[in-house]
């Protein structure tokens, strides 16, 4: 006997939700969230004569306290309404306003953000949940073969082919293998998962069903910050309204059951590292494991585990699309009229200037760009009109420096937040940290000693906190010789 398709399923479960046929013609999401609520969105009154809904930032950080009015069609943001709820909102809600909203467009990840009240009907009228409904009815082996055509690869920073990871999986038959979702993000400069999880979280369960179909799982964890309270909350709400709705055991489209539970990270830059991960769900001491064996064959208590960086998976919801976005997602922050969340195509037109003015700023007006924190490199302006490749971005995060910033204390407190963060448990990382702290007080006398170290440091670390420490002040010293002729009056004077 067929079963239903993909689009007769999703109608169906529409239906059941009691959901209306349409969009209501003229509605206000106010924006909250974390962006929002730093500001005290909740307290601003929007009496404009439609219905007022919450939504999750859509982006657009520096525009908060910000509203958006939706008609068919037809989006209109309103920023900044801690200085007053403009009489243009009210005008726009009666029809009176023909600019359309700028920021994020009609697909990828950020397509649901910000324009959604974050209930499952309203998640499923914009789209969600059609891609599961696709990969439920197809086998496996045809998902993997979809994902090595579209080339998708890994959005935590490394960059790996995710066909080739999944396949590891997908060829263990290990009855209880296990799918573990890294949504920890505590690199500094880096809130874009933050945003997926309070604007979107139903992309990710969306995304994480579809990996345990192509691979056999039937059991996750999804890790997030401690400190991501907002985020933990909306996911918890979407993954219960999933379940709900028969989503999870396989009611709804017909996909295989999973359950899946949520832990909070134990606090600390290393905990954002895999196999740091899998200790800290266990109960462990949250340290990197020696490897081998590496996770796809014995991971969380032993068994085969997928771990998977949380934009990755929502990335996974785009592979049935024609043809999926090429997209990433810059958290863009610093001296930078409009910080926020951008989602950049990586098609071999975008640049860095073209990001830059996006967000407002005049490439002129920059001295580098600080990609990657304390594990990262400075972007030099020589580098600005070179398309942008995906392998070269990391993990997204990007500081814009004015000309007025000071690229070797940042240098040096880049170096100290490594110090404190490492978790003692290899010795390169341990003493080498705090070794290169005191180097850095007088780097054009140390630096043949730095440069030693740092080589020491890459090549001996148990993770890549320790491996990739020096990296910033490599490409620091290069880049800004002069900078560091001068000794750190800080230790000087002591």
């Amino acid at each position: 006997m067929i079963g239903p398709t993909p689009t007769q399923a999703l109608r169906r479960l529409h239906d059941a939700l009691g959901a209306p046929p349409g969009e209501v013609e003229v509605h206000v999401l106010r924006h909250r969230g974390t962006c929002g609520d730093a500001v005290d969105a909740a307290a601003i009154t929007l009496d404009v004569g439609a219905p007022v809904a919450d939504a999750a930032c859509d982006g657009a950080c520096w525009a908060a306290p910000a509203a958006t009015v939706v008609r068919p069609g037809h989006r209109h943001r309103f920023a900044r309404l801690d200085r007053g709820v403009p009489d243009e909102l009210a005008a726009c809600v009666r029809g009176e306003c023909d600019e359309p909203q700028a920021g994020s467009g009609e697909a990828g990840l950020t397509v649901r953000l910000g324009r959604n009240d974050g209930s499952l009907t309203d998640v499923l009228t914009r789209g969600g949940y059609g891609a599961y409904a696709v990969a439920a009815m197809l086998q496996p082996a045809r998902i993997l073969e979809v994902l090595r055509g579209v080339g998708l690869t890994g959005r935590g920073g490394a960059h790996f082919p995710v066909a080739t990871k999944w396949g590891l999986l997908a060829a263990h038959e290990h009855p209880e293998k296990v799918l573990v979702v890294n949504a920890e993000e505590g690199e500094p400069g880096v809130f874009k998962d933050r945003h997926l999880l309070e604007g979107d979280p139903h992309r990710l369960v969306e995304g994480m069903l579809i990996a345990c179909r192509a691979t056999g799982i039937h059991e996750a964890y999804v890790y997030i910050n401690g400190q991501a309270r907002n985020g933990r909350d909306a996911f918890e709400r979407a993954l219960a309204d999933a379940a709900a709705a028969g989503i999870l055991d396989g009611t709804a489209f017909g996909g295989d059951p999973v359950t899946i539970e949520v832990r909070s990270g134990a606090g600390g830059y290393v905990c954002g590292e895999e196999s740091v991960i899998l200790n800290s769900i266990e109960g462990e001491r949250p340290v990197p494991r020696f490897k081998p064996p590496f996770a796809t064959d014995s991971g969380l208590w032993g068994r085969p585990t997928l771990i998977n960086n949380a934009e990755t998976l929502c990335a996974v919801t785009t592979i049935f699309d024609s043809p999926p976005p090429p997209t990433k997602l810059l958290p863009l922050s610093g001296d930078v009229p409009r910080p926020g969340l951008y989602e950049v195509p990586v098609d071999g037109n975008m640049t860095w200037a073209s990001v830059l003015a996006m967000a407002g700023v005049a490439p002129a007006r920059v001295q580098a760009l600080l990609l990657g924190g304390p594990s990262g490199r400075f972007v030099l302006p020589e580098e600005f009109d070179t398309p942008l490749e995906m392998r070269t971005l990391g993990a997204g995060g990007t500081v814009v420096l004015g000309p007025r910033a000071d690229i070797a204390a940042i240098t040096r407190s880049l170096a100290a937040y490594n110090a404190r963060e490492s978790c003692g448990e290899c010795t390169p990382c341990r003493e080498g940290t705090q070794r290169l702290v005191q180097l850095l007080a007088d780097p054009a006398t140390n630096r043949d000693r730095i440069d030693a170290l740092i080589e020491v440091m890459t090549e001996a670390s148990l993770c890549a906190l320790g491996g990739m420490a020096g990296r910033h002040v490599t490409s620091a010293l290069a880049a800004f010789p002069d900078a560091f002729e001068v000794t750190d009056p800080t230790e000087a004077s002591r």
